[in-house]
């Protein structure tokens, strides 16, 4: 597919920065944004996909790439083709649960294709796999295939080792957030790939924003009960529908902060400058929407140079 290119102005509320350095890319089947340091690095392929497009009908209308909301599972078929079209490369991703755990993603993991007797791509029978592990960011340095999930105020976080050809697809909600997900996915890579921090390329893609996520006391103590994550968590006061004080939480900016915790270099990091809640025109908020809804996709992968 050929896709038109232009500057991607941010539109609406945002949560964050002003998302400048966005780039969009479009056709009559998808959407899709591309964070401009990551998308001139040769043989790297990443993009946001918005909503627009696809198969899906109302309440899940666009582009949805969730089975687990009550689409149609033949549609959901057909939307996962557009992506792996779009992207030129079949799509891989374990089960995310909203939690901390990072896995590492190997070649072997797809096992010998004797074993399983199908012919099947080793991309299809790694799939196979995925689906039965838990976790909630993502690391590899395999190239053919595309790690993807899909979101729906979570924070899709990409990082990319330049040095060492390593990347990482981080899915952090608040429950990730508030266990420090992506500083875990940082120092995994560092020890698995040798990363070093100064290097490490981030982008942090749509998520919910204060402006529209109310959450409870109970959210609030679970960043307090990680040293990391409280210091890092971005709350705002201000009075709820029902009259009261309401606490309402930023998925990004609190994210951003424990990047540059972490030690990413604030000329390595861009944004998206999207709140999802604000914004259901271009991606699904499971929080804003009426449910049930639909996900919209983020993935990042490689091809082989030497090909």
């Amino acid at each position: 597919m050929r896709a038109s290119t232009g500057a991607y102005v941010p539109r609406g509320k945002a949560s964050g920065s002003k998302g400048s350095g966005m780039i969009e890319r479009r056709t009559a089947a998808y959407e899709y944004l591309q964070f401009a340091h990551l998308g001139g690095v040769p043989g790297l392929t990443h993009a946001i996909f918005t909503r627009r497009g696809g198969f899906s009908a109302a309440p899940y209308a666009g582009l949805n790439l969730s089975y687990t909301t009550g689409d149609d599972p033949a549609t959901v078929r057909r939307n996962r083709a557009i992506v792996v079209a779009a992207l030129g490369m079949p799509l891989v991703g374990a089960r995310p649960v909203h939690g901390a755990s990072v896995v590492v993603i190997e070649r072997a993991l797809a096992g010998e294709d004797a074993a399983e007797g199908d012919g099947a791509p080793w991309q299809e029978r790694l799939q196979r796999r995925l689906r039965l592990i838990e976790a909630d960011a993502m690391l590899t340095d395999v190239p053919d295939m595309a790690l993807c999930w899909a979101f729906g105020d979570c924070a899709p976080i990409l990082l990319f080792d330049p040095e060492h050809r390593a990347l990482a697809l981080v899915h952090a909600g608040w429950r990730g957030t508030a266990q420090a997900i992506v500083p875990r996915a940082i120092a995994a890579m560092r020890q698995r790939y040798g990363t070093r921090i100064e290097a490490l390329l981030a982008g942090l893609g749509p998520a919910i924003g204060a402006c529209c996520y109310e959450v409870s006391d109970a959210v609030r103590a679970a960043f307090a009960r990680n040293p990391l994550a409280r210091k890092s968590a971005v709350f705002a006061e201000r009075p709820s529908a029902d009259g009261g004080s309401g606490h309402y939480l930023d998925i990004t900016a609190s994210n951003r902060r424990q990047l540059l915790m972490a030690g990413v270099l604030p000329a390595h990091l861009q944004e998206s400058g999207y709140c999802t809640g604000c914004r259901p025109d271009l991606f699904y908020s499971n929080r804003r929407e009426p449910k049930p809804s639909g996900r919209f996709a983020a993935a990042i992968g490689l091809r082989d140079v030497r090909e």
